[in-house]
């Protein structure tokens, strides 16, 4: 019998990272389907942008789900997934904000403070989501002990060669 492997693997030991990750991916994910499978297509827009919303909404929610697995699997494409995702979401949601802002009201059902507070609270899950999914993936220094070197003086390195080829260590400054 085999003693398991106990060294440390920055991956593995994120799971809770990974997985409140995931969790948050999942909620951006549906709200997304949601957003574009039945808000989209009933408001008052032109038909062919309603299409083109509802099948980029429909692509980026998948794209969700596809940034979970990954997540879950702890495969290190998983990170830059969610930060992508959430990048083209925020500047949706902003984009989103800011037509409210000019034109009224482009969300069905809804008073433009609960639209604004939506993709908001969109903006503020995909930041949560992309830090947490990202943290497990970073580049982690490995520890490695150092030896300490004592620099010689410039007047120690003219008596270098007359004491011992060894005591001392010249360090071009």
């Amino acid at each position: 019998m085999t003693a398991p492997d106990r060294t440390w693997d920055p991956i593995r030991f994120h799971r809770g990272t990974r997985g409140f990750a995931a969790f948050v991916t999942i909620i951006n994910g549906l709200a997304v389907l949601a957003f574009g499978t039945l808000v989209v297509p009933g408001s008052d827009l032109a038909s062919p942008l309603i299409a083109w919303l509802t099948i980029i909404a429909i692509a980026a929610g998948v794209a969700h789900f596809v940034a979970v697995y990954g997540l879950i699997r702890g495969r290190r494409w998983s990170g830059a997934l969610v930060a992508y995702l959430a990048a083209a979401g925020i500047g949706a949601s902003v984009f989103a904000i800011l037509m409210i802002a000019r034109a009224g009201e482009p969300v069905v059902g809804a008073s433009g403070a609960s639209s604004v507070g939506f993709f908001v609270w969109m903006i503020g899950s995909w930041l949560v989501a992309t830090r947490f999914a990202l943290k497990p993936f970073r580049p982690v220094a490995t520890y490695r002990p150092t030896r300490v070197v004592r620099v010689a003086s410039p007047i120690e390195q003219a008596l270098v060669p007359m004491v011992s080829p060894r005591r001392f260590v010249a360090v071009a400054a």
